[in-house]
């Protein structure tokens, strides 16, 4: 029985890593808000962004020196650098083209996050939950512009949550505060984008 709940907890990390929601999220927004105006074309930049090249961390760091021999924890910093560039990315695409305001929001709430997330993990004791953090900030954003039925996916955060703790990846209080993260970074997201458009 103990390996099956080890295999399932596995499998419910996997499966809830940050670019796994985020590729929700961005078809979440696409087809069931039409009325936002992301094209083709802001979808498909949208995926290279957030979920492409966040995953790259691991199959790339056996081959990035630095990071090659640090284990999850050199794992864990790689997938901060390779996210982190796709949000400026994102960022930089919604400054350059005319794109829903939604999208920015999106990028800035995972900047934001992010830089937040390594800040947590390098200056402090508490390591902020990224795998939280990834879940909880998909979830407040589609509540916020698709609607209340997106908060079914809190039964998606329940299962990360219990499945990060009995694996001893994080605590709860890890766990809790990395949730908390995203949800701040979106007002301030929302904010930063009616002053910047």
């Amino acid at each position: 029985m103990k390996k099956v709940v080890e295999r399932y907890d596995k499998f419910i990390r996997v499966i809830t890593i940050a670019p796994m929601i985020a590729l929700w999220l961005l078809l979440a927004l696409y087809f069931a808000t039409p009325e936002y105006g992301i094209r083709g074309l802001d979808l498909a930049l949208s995926i290279v962004f957030l979920v492409i090249l966040p995953v790259l961390a691991y199959p790339l760091q056996p081959f990035i020196p630095g990071f090659r021999d640090g284990g999850r924890k050199a794992q864990r910093k790689l997938a901060i650098v390779t996210a982190l560039i796709g949000y400026i990315c994102g960022i930089v695409y919604c400054f350059m083209f005319p794109v829903p305001d939604v999208l920015l929001v999106v990028y800035l709430t995972y900047f934001i996050s992010g830089v937040a997330v390594a800040v947590f993990s390098k200056f402090t004791q508490l390591k902020a939950s990224g795998h939280a953090c990834g879940v909880m900030g998909p979830i407040s954003v589609a509540v916020y512009y698709i609607g209340p039925w997106a908060l079914v996916g809190l039964i998606v955060y329940a299962l990360a949550f219990v499945s990060s703790v009995r694996m001893k990846r994080h605590t709860p209080t890890e766990f809790i505060v990395g949730s908390i993260i995203p949800v701040i970074a979106q007002f301030i997201s929302i904010a930063i984008c009616g002053a910047a458009r």
